[in-house]
């Protein structure tokens, strides 16, 4: 009998969908964007109102989890520890370049209480805590140009926001490909896939 667990709620499974959408279709609607000459000019203005609204919705999703978190007191899960950036961090490392490829035993166990492993807790961390507000806020500074140059001159102009603005976007590519590819690495490739569906995950026992 397989043991199943109850890892996800309604809520956060919904949260994670909704957030999911709204981060591919902003790099979507960013990319055309940003290069406007390999598209028709007729859709340039509807991409920057969805890519507005898009950010909007995002902000607003994105702080209601982090009020979620902290009256669910599960906030501290999110935060990683010194050892998590060094001993488990490496252990970790270890396991999915070389250990997974070996057959080896995943190295931690995964629990309700202990959802995030070293990898994810720092990894999410730094999406959550440092790269959304810094594309929230230079994307809102990109916006105001359209009404005042006050806010926008202050930090350099387009020309400087801009780029910003795009590098945090391929950061945000960046992750997806890389989630894409480690929900694979459950117990079978579509497992984790399962789990943020249904709320229930296989559990991933350690090798101590």
């Amino acid at each position: 009998m397989k043991d199943r667990i109850y890892f996800y709620t309604l809520y956060e499974r919904l949260w994670h969908w909704l957030q999911a959408v709204a981060i591919i279709a902003l790099l979507i609607t960013g990319f055309e964007i940003s290069f406007t000459s390999l598209f028709s000019g007729k859709g340039f203005a509807l991409s920057v109102s969805i890519h507005n609204i898009l950010g909007i919705i995002l902000s607003i999703n994105a702080f209601l989890a982090f009020f979620y978190h902290i009256v669910g007191g599960i906030l501290k899960q999110y935060i990683p520890g010194i050892e998590d950036f060094f001993s488990l961090g490496f252990k970790h490392a270890s396991y999915y370049l070389i250990g997974i490829f070996r057959g080896d035993p995943h190295p931690f166990d995964k629990t309700p209480e202990k959802r995030l492993l070293p990898l994810q807790k720092i990894t999410y961390f730094g999406m959550l805590h440092i790269l959304l507000p810094f594309m929230v806020i230079t994307g809102l500074l990109k916006w105001s140009a359209m009404y005042t140059q006050t806010y926008i001159t202050m930090f350099g102009g387009l020309h400087i926001l801009g780029p910003l603005h795009r590098f945090g976007a391929w950061l945000f590519l960046s992750f997806v490909i890389i989630h894409v590819y480690m929900i694979t690495t459950g117990p079978s490739p579509l497992a984790s896939l399962k789990s943020m569906i249904t709320g229930y995950e296989e559990r991933i026992h350690s090798s101590s």
